[in-house]
């Protein structure tokens, strides 16, 4: 039989349609096979097309953690060979078949008689067959279909990394970024929104900020300052359902904590000290320490000290501690209080790392005066000579002068001396 090509497309267009019309009612519907049948057009003479029967399948669906009492449907099976007298029998087998879904032999419908979990098994593979009763005859061809676990928002956001414990520089400009915090959701992803997470803060404002798409945490204000406030405890929140009324959430802690900047100069508690030093100090020997505080920490509080002027800068040396950051003042030349009672040194001390950006906060080094007093001690009487050399005679009579010898006593107070 000849066909012109205007009927050959014809039966496409007949086919395409019903298999969007099948598509369209595949949730609870009735999937079934026609004849492709078509007129040619503008009158021309019928033609029957008889293909070989078969079985035109979409995706049934069941909803997921259903607790009614009765079984859920799902969906009709059926036959065009169905004649609605019982003669064709419905034949499930497949995942689930005979357990979790029941099928009426005679109507074809389906049901699924358990509640099924999506995040276990997104869906179940079976098949189907449409026999005669009598015969035991296959009407049509087996043929394989799904039926598909549609989701339900049943599952809550889950932060699996928290709590977290991270770091941020103090002094950062506002929207510095500090973490990327992400909750994971079982939910279909494909389906509605139940797996759309939206981010939000619970605690830690106005301090911090978190970006509701991404998840990002960043600072919200300027100039927070460790010396202030070291640590933060911040809560963020993940909703599902895109933030919506009853959305299902899960919540994270995320502690930060500032790190240290130079950002605080060295400050001497007084601008005046007194130091006493016994003009008996040996030299060499550390006579006294003094002090400049500093806020900050680490390497940002390293500081060196320097005897910058007075009249004992060449009488004392200062040097540095490294472990306690103090200045220690040691004795470079011996002191006689005799001759001088006092001197002035006038001490800087200056960090040794600087931040350049917070410079404006400077200077970062501070002097103080230190007065050293010379404390007089009890010394011993001084001869006037080392050695005497005198002469006498021999033989001269006990009680005869011979010779003079002198002493004095140094201290001020010039005490009497006694032979």
């Amino acid at each position: 039989m000849r066909i012109t090509s205007t009927s050959c497309i014809c039966p496409v267009l007949v086919c395409l349609c019903f298999v969007q019309r099948c598509y369209g009612a595949a949730h609870h519907g009735s999937i079934k096979v026609t004849r492709n049948q078509t007129k040619h057009i503008e009158g021309e003479t019928e033609v029957h097309h008889r293909p070989k029967r078969g079985w035109v399948w979409n995706q049934f669906f069941v909803l997921e953690e259903h607790m009614g009492p009765d079984p859920q449907y799902v969906g009709k099976l059926h036959s065009n060979s169905d004649k609605g007298d019982g003669s064709v029998k419905y034949i499930l087998t497949g995942e689930g078949a005979g357990t979790i879904f029941i099928i009426d032999d005679t109507t074809g419908d389906i049901h699924s008689t358990k509640s099924l979990d999506r995040e276990q098994k997104t869906h179940y593979v079976l098949h189907a067959q449409a026999i005669d009763r009598r015969t035991n005859k296959p009407l049509e061809p087996e043929s394989e279909f799904i039926i598909k676990v549609q989701d339900i928002n049943d599952n809550a956001p889950k932060f699996t990394d928290g709590p977290y414990i991270v770091t941020v520089p103090e002094m950062s400009e506002m929207g510095t970024s500090v973490l990327q915090v992400t909750a994971t959701d079982a939910d279909d992803p494909t389906y509605g929104n139940s797996a759309r997470v939206v981010y939000s803060i619970l605690q830690g404002q106005p301090y911090f900020s978190v970006d509701p798409k991404t998840g990002v945490i960043r600072t919200a204000l300027h100039n927070m300052d460790r010396e202030a406030r070291e640590h933060y405890s911040v809560v963020i929140q993940a909703k599902d359902m895109a933030g919506q009324v009853g959305g299902l959430s899960g919540s994270t802690t995320v502690n930060i904590t500032l790190t240290d900047v130079n950002d605080n100069p060295p400050r001497f508690p007084q601008k005046h000290y007194q130091l006493y030093v016994p003009e008996s100090a040996q030299v060499g020997s550390a006579v006294g320490k003094i002090k400049a505080n500093d806020a900050d920490t680490g390497s940002n509080a390293d500081m060196k000290y320097t005897i910058i002027n007075g009249d004992g800068s060449g009488v004392f040396s200062i040097t540095t501690d490294k472990e306690t950051r103090e200045g220690i003042l040691s004795l470079k030349k011996p002191l006689n209080y005799e001759k001088k009672k006092s001197y002035t040194l006038n001490i800087e001390g200056a960090n040794t790392h600087l931040d350049f950006r917070f410079s404006h906060l400077g200077p970062f080094k501070d002097v103080t005066m230190l007065k050293v007093i010379v404390g007089d001690v009890d010394e011993p009487p001084l001869f006037t000579m080392p050695a005497y050399i005198m002469e006498v005679y021999e033989n001269a009579k006990i009680g005869t002068p011979v010779g003079t010898v002198t002493a004095h006593d140094p201290d001020a107070a010039n005490s009497l001396v006694r032979y």
